[in-house]
């Protein structure tokens, strides 16, 4: 397992200053060296060729780090994805650094298998041979309607007679920033978790054959918003342990459960259309959802279950 932790370049050690002195040898000449050693009274000059050679230094080391793409392991600093991405291992946006997935761009994993499993705090299979995308920081990705982002691959296991083959994305902590917008994402255990008090909008988006649309836990706060989550194995939405997601003006259908309601969950459900779900909503135990204006097209199946 790679280390999960990267300390930042400290422009202040050793290895920094060392770093420095190289690329201005590279970058002046012996000729001008020998210039500024014979001319030590024209400090102007001397000066201006230190900071000229320093600060191009700087963007030839900056230009290197921000066109690296982490297919596996953590971030160090904020990243741009775009084009095909293929992910071999849990990749982590650790807190501080965001994650910016530009339109257009497809993300694959590979399938059933990570060299780089991370600990997941709910759900342990999510955290065993799935690949997944553990955001403990930020995650941007800014599709536009008529170029998604598209997240999993199409890939048949026939061992498991399944599609499914990597884990999810998982929020946890506040992801205030974080924003999911015109995206398709497929193919996963599931594929949105949210931990921790997490609190990412997810807009616009197509949420589609996984076996779980999106699942909150830990207080976390989801504003889940004019999506389609359809053709999920089990529930397209589920909602535990005093999370509190606010789900409107989505369209919710072809699953086993369309929201699923537990452990002292608090969902807002407004607006939303459903239709095709074997149960449209499923309340149990302690949940009180609050409910407004959806739209039930198949008859409504609500089916409460107070323990």
């Amino acid at each position: 397992m790679l280390k999960l932790a990267m300390e930042p370049l400290n422009r202040k050690s050793s290895y920094w200053q060392w770093f420095v002195k190289a690329k201005l040898k590279e970058r002046v000449s012996s000729e001008e060296m020998k210039f500024i050693r014979g001319n030590r009274n024209k400090r102007g000059i001397g000066t201006l060729l230190f900071l000229l050679s320093f600060l191009f230094s700087l963007q030839t080391l900056s230009a290197k780090v921000e066109g690296s793409i982490t297919t596996s392991g953590v971030l160090f600093q904020d990243e741009v994805w775009s084009g095909q991405v293929h992910v071999t291992g849990d990749v982590v946006i650790p807190g501080g650094i965001t994650l910016t997935v530009r339109a257009g761009t497809t993300i694959t994993f590979m399938p059933n298998s990570s060299d780089n499993d991370v600990k997941i705090p709910v759900l342990d299979i999510l955290g065993i041979n799935k690949c997944n995308l553990i955001v403990k920081g930020n995650l941007r990705i800014e599709g536009k309607k008529d170029d998604e982002v598209v997240i999993g691959g199409f890939l048949h296991d026939l061992d498991k007679e399944t599609t499914i083959t990597w884990g999810g994305i998982i929020f946890e902590g506040i992801n205030a920033l974080s924003i999911i917008r015109h995206a398709k994402i497929r193919y996963a255990d599931v594929a949105i978790v949210c931990l921790n008090s997490s609190s990412p909008r997810i807009v616009n988006s197509t949420i589609t054959e996984n076996d779980v649309g999106i699942m909150t836990f830990d207080l976390s706060s989801p504003r889940v918003t004019s999506n389609r989550i359809h053709n999920s194995t089990l529930w397209s939405i589920s909602c535990y342990d005093y999370s509190f997601p606010m789900v409107s003006h989505n369209i919710i259908e072809s699953s086993e459960v369309g929201i699923g309601c537990e452990d002292s969950s608090l969902p807002i459900i407004q607006y939303n259309t459903f239709g095709n779900n074997s149960i449209d909503i499923l309340i149990q135990d302690d949940s009180n959802p609050i409910e407004m204006g959806n739209i039930f097209k198949n008859n409504e199946v609500r089916v409460d279950i107070k323990r």
